[in-house]
């Protein structure tokens, strides 16, 4: 009998030792894969994530005396799947159409809730004005959708048959688009200008096609090595903080955009939500501030305006 018992611990022992041996190698492996995924140039930390979160509730929503908006209304999704059907109609569209895109612009709007919002447009370089000019194409004609203006006029008649603007809720037409645009203006920049006075109000943020698509792939990638099933982007408005350093961006509205796993934002590989981080662990002393390798969270793209030296 005792016999029996000692084989069983032995059993024991080695079952357990190749049950810490097997996790051991997992984790190795994980870390080997990481190791080997570049990380994006735009991926910015946790806590810098939480910062322009934070500051888009105090400096703006707040003065505007919309304190009470809700997280699930400040998150703007859209499927993975969608985004990189888009991006690969976008290069499409280039080569057939002998137009030289160069990215693609996340476009401020307002739909008829009064909720913000945001919608993607391909954008071409305007060389005059040094920047990057979004455009869609209806009826064979080529529309530029000037963000730098502060409102944009309606077309007599406008009807989608390009697919070149999506939206959260799927594909708009260039009126369709300027509608959400000029309500942005109403009620989001001109009750903020009343009260803050700045050079310029973002209205519009810019990123290349490539960087777009280096994103995508890392979350896939990320997604894959740490079982985290991210399906979707999570997009939200921003605010850097005002610091002279920052030149343009000094307290200047943006937009940043999070991971999305099974209806949450995630920010990290753990998969901690972004809302649980600010709520628990933002103001935390151990909170790291250089987590860009576990980071799920991408920004830094160009404002719009101002079109000189962006």
């Amino acid at each position: 009998m005792k016999k029996r018992m000692l084989s069983f611990a032995s059993l024991g022992l080695v079952c357990a030792t190749l049950f810490l041996s097997c996790n051991t190698h997992n984790q190795h492996e994980e870390e080997l894969l990481d190791s080997a995924l570049e990380i994006p140039a735009k991926i910015i930390s946790n806590v810098d994530a939480a910062t322009l979160f934070q500051n888009d509730h105090s400096t703006r929503l707040s003065q505007i005396g919309k304190s009470t908006t809700t997280f699930k209304d400040k998150a703007i999704h859209f499927e993975l799947e969608t985004l990189d059907t888009y991006i690969n109609h976008l290069e499409t569209i280039a080569v057939s159409k002998n137009i030289p895109i160069t990215g693609l612009s996340f476009i401020f709007g307002t739909d008829a809730n009064g909720k913000r919002t945001t919608f993607l447009m391909p954008s071409t370089r305007n060389v005059t004005l040094d920047y990057q000019e979004s455009f869609t194409i209806e009826n064979g004609k080529f529309l530029t959708f000037k963000h730098i203006n502060s409102s944009l006029e309606l077309q007599n008649s406008s009807q989608n048959d390009e697919n070149l603007v999506l939206s959260t809720n799927g594909y708009l037409s260039f009126n369709e688009a300027v509608t959400l645009f000029n309500t942005y203006q109403t009620q989001y920049i001109q009750p903020f200008q009343a009260k803050v006075k700045k050079d310029y109000y973002t209205k519009a943020v810019w990123y290349s096609l490539e960087e777009m698509k280096g994103y995508i792939d890392y979350l896939q990638k990320k997604s894959t090595n740490h079982n985290l099933a991210i399906t979707g982007i999570d997009v939200f408005f921003g605010v850097y903080n005002t610091d002279p350093s920052l030149e343009l961006k000094s307290n200047a509205q943006t937009v940043f955009l999070v991971a999305s796993a099974q209806q949450q934002t995630i920010i990290n590989i753990e998969g901690k939500s972004l809302k649980t981080f600010i709520q628990n662990d933002f103001f935390s002393k151990e909170t790291s501030t250089t987590d860009d390798d576990e980071s799920l969270t991408y920004n830094m793209g160009q404002l719009s305006p101002p079109p000189v030296n962006n």
